[in-house]
């Protein structure tokens, strides 16, 4: 290995500086979290987030929280499975296989339709339980 050269000092004696140093404290602009936009609107049912998830994954969260809300009898429930734009192809994987659980256990789902715009529309499905 090389040895280490040695920092000059800077013109006025100063110890040199190894570059310009940035805080994002002093840039960054002081939010509060009741001016944020809520991700979705108030009349939105409560959520399952699928996204991000490998498809065993995201079926076996669904089973669990979808058996969760109806044991405590919710009736609608929002199912986050995304639009698929990161995939390979830029199709989702998740959509059709969420779709495809929810018809084969008619025992518990009821019905499902697609989101409202408001609630994510194609990326997302809202699941009507049974009671």
């Amino acid at each position: 290995m090389g040895k280490k050269k040695k920092r000059q000092p800077g013109p006025d004696g100063s110890q040199p500086r190894r570059g310009k140093r940035r805080s994002i404290r002093y840039e960054a602009e002081e939010e509060w979290p009741e001016d944020r936009r809520p991700a979705r609107a108030a009349d939105a049912p409560p959520e399952i987030l699928l996204r991000k998830l490998t498809v065993v994954e995201a079926l076996a969260r669904l089973d669990f929280q979808l058996r969760a809300h109806a044991a405590k009898n919710q009736l609608r429930v929002l199912v986050v499975h995304g639009k698929g734009t990161g995939s390979l192809g830029g199709v989702s994987v998740l959509s059709p296989e969420v779709r495809n659980w929810c018809d084969a256990h008619p025992a518990l789902v009821a019905s499902w339709s697609e989101a409202p715009p408001k609630w994510g529309g194609a990326g997302a499905i809202v699941v009507n339980l049974r009671s």
